[in-house]
């Protein structure tokens, strides 16, 4: 055991060795010989020296380096990047080379430069480490050569995929997790696929969505055996997929341990013990903010050790952050902004202590609420003057309101009709503009259609120019905070029809969501914010509506989950109706925070409205209490923030002063 020790002790020493350090003798060859994990028959295990390793100097110019890094137990180290992809090193993380050839390409603003997209996991074969592989939210990718080459394996099942294993068993046998699916096992290179998690109950949150799987690993010695984890901090277990039973690891911990990845480290001791004990192996576990490492058979801690998981931030980054925390408001729709409807909500704001208003300067339909100077808004009929802005921003500013300003971006009646539909999604099969159209009663009681929605094309450039003119013009005027709403894709009508004319070859709706955000960080000073649907920040996502709250994160400093209880499936984490709404915000403002570690503050949107049958049934006292449970949601919660959404803008659930709860320590719902 003393043995073991030490050579744990020296692996984590080269470990964790800062970057910063000279190659030349940082490495020690004994222990990498005796860390060497062993090939399949048949496959030579290369060392470090025999690998050709990137010149430090070279490296260091460049900037490369891992937002996530796997050690495979020898000198072999991988990585993956938002910046630059995938990354190998054979000196124990000194020094890292990009190795991209094969995967796929992202096309986002400002154009100049290959990017590699997001990698969302790697998985190495243990007992062959030159066997990689890597995923994307929606591919899979496999290399036989540390990287070199990669070649694409076929998965899908509309789920964001979230961790990947290597059998070391057989080279076909692969693991895939999900984010709101289960995890999948395929045993033909991805020919075809096997639900495994299709009879884990324990991972139910309703009858189609499952609990994330955060890391994935098959057991070293057992084909039939492996570990998942799931995401935030939600278990880690033992699953024999053949006999379907299932016990769980316990990490000794009270905190929820957020887990990213599963390894199985080789131990080659040469010598037995009196016991004549066998090699054994050790369990790496990557933490969001440490590396623990257990003893395999056994379960046993032998040591935690923390890593750096701060984000390093400039400093125009941190004051928008500090600028935008602790902001508590409501939504004030445009004819709601001034006059004495504007006097009354801001006497309701100071008698409950809140802080803040979203104020809509372009809204639902396109219409621009203010005497806008910016051309194209005059030249599309798009001013709907019904707030006088300086007085507003002088009111708000003589009660230190923060001020925060709603734009709708991709939901515009005016643009979309501008120049014969120019900017609008287009019908593939009409070859006219198209038209999400709700059935609905006229006056003489018949059936009519009415096109309920307008959708611009995400892909525009121009559409992405004109948003931002309107943004920027509202930050000279004095607003606090730009809020861009309905950043996303078109959800209802008929989706199979859509075509987006200015969507580049090869281009993902993800892309474009990016593109614009990218452009808005470059021309705008004070922090933004945007909204996404709860699911959205739930789980990790993508797919239909572009919406990624990792990749936002990015170049935001708010994320405004929109957790409308009424909007869940009532078999979501089904019972008592106001419990379950605390637990919703308490529990999706949590997760949301784990997907965007430190780059973003968390801000949602609380229903100050009554939508369902349910809801509508309420008394005042029962309405009351429903709201209520939703603040002390988030507010349990580490979230620095919330917005009250009414859109008629009648706050009447508030009977109880909200400032009780904001500034004290917070008293059970009665």
């Amino acid at each position: 055991m003393k043995s073991r020790l030490l050579l744990l002790m020296l692996y984590l020493i080269i470990l964790f060795l800062p970057t910063s350090l000279a190659t030349e003798g940082a490495t020690d060859q004994s222990f990498s010989e005796t860390m060497m994990i062993s090939g399949e028959e048949g496959v030579e295990v290369k060392s470090a020296e025999e690998s050709n390793p990137i010149e430090l100097s070279t490296v260091l110019t460049q900037g490369k380096k891992p937002d996530h890094i796997l050690h495979t137990g020898s000198k072999l180290c991988y990585g993956r990047s938002k910046e630059y992809g995938f990354l190998v090193s054979f000196d124990s993380g000194l020094t890292w080379e990009e190795r991209n050839e094969g995967l796929p390409r992202k096309l986002i603003y400002p154009f100049q430069r290959d990017q590699v997209r997001y990698l969302t996991a790697i998985g190495v074969d243990p007992f062959n480490p030159q066997r990689v592989a890597v995923t994307t939210t929606n591919h899979l990718y496999l290399s036989e050569n540390h990287g070199e080459t990669w070649r694409q394996l076929p998965f899908s099942n509309g789920s964001a995929i979230t961790s990947v294993a290597l059998s070391p068993h057989n080279k076909e046998h692969i693991l895939v997790g999900t984010s709101f699916a289960g995890f999948y096992e395929t045993i033909d290179l991805g020919k075809s696929w096997i639900d495994l998690a299709k009879d884990l109950s324990f991972l139910k949150q309703s009858s189609s969505l499952r609990e994330e799987i955060s890391a994935l690993a098959y057991h070293p010695e057992n084909p039939s055996k492996l570990l998942f984890a799931c995401g935030f901090g939600n278990g880690l277990y033992l699953y024999n997929k053949t006999l379907n039973i299932w016990e769980t690891l316990n990490l000794a911990t009270t905190d929820r341990q957020l887990i990213k990845n599963l390894f199985f480290l080789r131990n080659l001791e040469t010598e037995s013990d009196s016991q004549g004990e066998k090699p054994s192996w050790w369990l790496q576990i990557t933490k969001q903010q440490a590396v623990a490492f257990y003893t395999w058979p056994g379960f046993q801690l032998i040591t935690e050790e923390q890593t750096i998981a701060t984000i390093e931030h400039n400093q125009g980054k941190l004051a928008r952050i500090d600028q935008a925390k602790d902001r508590y408001g409501i939504y004030v729709r445009s004819d709601y902004a001034q006059g004495r409807l504007l006097d009354n909500h801001l006497k309701f704001m100071a008698e409950n202590g809140l802080n803040a208003m979203v104020v809509d300067f372009k809204d639902d339909f396109g219409f621009v609420t203010y005497e806008t100077q910016v051309p194209l808004a005059q030249k599309i009929g798009a001013i709907m003057k019904r707030i006088k802005i300086k007085e507003l921003l002088k009111k708000a500013k003589e009660q230190n309101i923060y001020v925060i300003g709603r734009i709708v971006v991709f939901k515009d009646s005016c643009l979309y009709q501008y120049d014969n539909y120019e900017y609008a999604a287009w019908d593939r099969y009409d070859d006219q503009p198209w038209r999400y159209l709700v059935k609905e009663k006229n006056s003489a009681g018949e059936d009519t259609y009415v096109q309920r929605e307008h959708w611009v094309d995400p892909f525009s450039a121009e559409v992405w120019e004109y948003n931002l003119a309107i943004a920027a013009e509202l930050e000279a005027l004095g607003v606090d905070e730009i809020q861009f709403d309905y950043i996303r894709f078109p959800t209802d009508g008929n989706l199979g029809r859509i075509r987006y004319r200015h969507q580049p070859v090869a281009a993902e709706r993800i892309d474009a969501l990016e593109s614009f955000l990218a452009m808005a960080r470059e021309r705008l000073q004070i922090p933004i914010s945007t909204d996404l649907y709860g699911f959205n920040c739930w789980y990790q996502m993508e797919g239909l509506t572009g919406q990624n709250i990792c990749l936002f994160s990015e170049y935001v400093d708010v994320i405004c989950p929109m957790y409308y209880p009424s909007h869940f499936p009532t078999e979501f984490f089904p019972g008592d109706y106001l419990e379950r709404a605390e637990f919703i915000y308490k529990e999706g403002s949590f997760r949301a925070q784990a997907l965007v570690a430190e780059n973003t503050i968390i801000r949602p949107y609380v229903q100050a409205f009554l939508l369902t049958g349910l809801e509508l049934r309420m008394t005042a006292p029962v309405y009351t209490e429903y709201l209520l449970r939703q603040v002390r949601g988030v507010l349990s919660s580490a979230t620095p923030g919330f917005t009250l959404w009414n859109n008629s803008n009648r706050y009447y659930m508030v009977k109880k002063p909200l400032k009780d709860y904001l500034f004290t320590t917070l008293p059970e719902c009665k």
